[in-house]
């Protein structure tokens, strides 16, 4: 509980900050800036937590570990779609379209599509230990992707994107990001919390049907 309060005051808070900024250099509208590279960075921070949950998985055997990769999966599938309509409205704002093929945009839709077959691998698997199992390798394989999509693919074509805005901007500019960053970190870490609880309540719920059944 106590948690939870934390980190709606932490985002109020941080939203506040980031709409009273004034405009980055070379940025003509900053403030959904404050929305959609925090979502970004947790979408992320996200994979990569399901990736370290599903070499986790394989190496433990324990089935907390593959309900909270899947939790941390989903959790930044969700949190790639709100950066992606965020992204949008911002380059509409920044450069006049809502869509520019801009590498960075290809990527993170490039990314959402790799994710979302993974989690239709996953589904389609019928033994539940194998499908553990092809998880936690696709989580790993994805969190690869989704480097290659949003970090390396940009620099090798080129982004419209600015390159430094988070270490080149004013101090208080720098601060109010990054501090909305960590709130949105906060925030996955939460969200995947209560997913994974939800998958293990869903698993037992499904044991005791199937031995009831029996």
């Amino acid at each position: 509980m106590i948690f939870n309060v934390i980190v709606g005051i932490w985002i109020t808070l941080g939203l506040t900050l980031g709409f009273a900024m004034p405009p980055a250099e070379n940025l003509v509208a900053t403030p959904l800036a404050f929305l959609h590279v925090p979502m970004a960075f947790g979408m992320e921070m996200a994979l990569f937590g399901a990736a370290i949950y599903g070499g986790l998985w394989l190496k433990r055997r324990r089935s907390g570990d593959d309900a909270m990769s899947l939790a941390l999966a989903e959790t930044g599938f969700v949190f790639g779609i709100i950066a992606t309509i965020t992204g949008s409205l911002w380059a509409k704002l920044n450069w006049g379209a809502y869509w520019n093929w801009d590498p960075q945009q290809t990527g993170i839709v490039a990314t959402l599509l790799t994710y979302a077959a993974l989690f239709a691998l996953r589904s389609a698997a019928e033994d539940e230990e194998k499908s553990r199992d092809l998880w936690a390798v696709y989580a790993i394989f994805g969190f690869i992707a989704a480097i290659f999509w949003t970090f390396i693919f940009r620099r090798l074509m080129g982004s419209l994107h600015p390159e430094k805005t988070t270490v080149t901007s004013s101090g208080i500019f720098k601060f109010a990001l990054w501090f909305n960053i960590l709130g949105y970190t906060l925030l996955v870490v939460r969200i995947a919390q209560v997913r994974a609880r939800l998958e293990r309540a869903a698993r037992r719920l499904k044991e005791i049907t199937w031995n009831n059944s029996i």
